[in-house]
């Protein structure tokens, strides 16, 4: 791995202003950013390039926003949950209605 001190757009120094204990590497073997703090794996970099979305991406990631990410996470969760829910009873629905005909038909 090969540590990044600066860059083009200087990003690497704008994430040392986040947080001065970052360390940004670029992975060669596996392709990618990474981005360490006090010596362990922070997060990855989802994104090809280190440019203005790396910068926000390390604002939002950030520890002190832990809970707003969590509570994200569990509304996104919700919202699958209840269109999921919501399709189960309309397959209900569905098998009722089946169910209803064939006992009508044959009877």
């Amino acid at each position: 791995m090969q540590r990044i001190y600066h860059d083009l757009f200087h990003i690497a120094e704008r994430i040392q202003q986040i947080d001065p204990l970052y360390e940004i590497y670029w992975n060669g073997e596996r392709e990618r950013y990474e981005i360490f703090w006090r010596g362990k794996l922070a997060f990855v970099v989802p994104f090809n390039d280190l440019d203005v979305r790396t910068l926000n991406y390390t604002q939002r990631t950030r520890r002190e926003n832990a809970d707003d990410i969590e509570r994200e996470i569990d509304e996104g969760n919700a919202a699958i949950f209840q269109e999921q829910n919501k399709k189960i009873q309309a397959m209900k629905a569905k098998i009722k209605d089946y169910v209803k005909y064939d006992f009508e038909r044959f009877n």
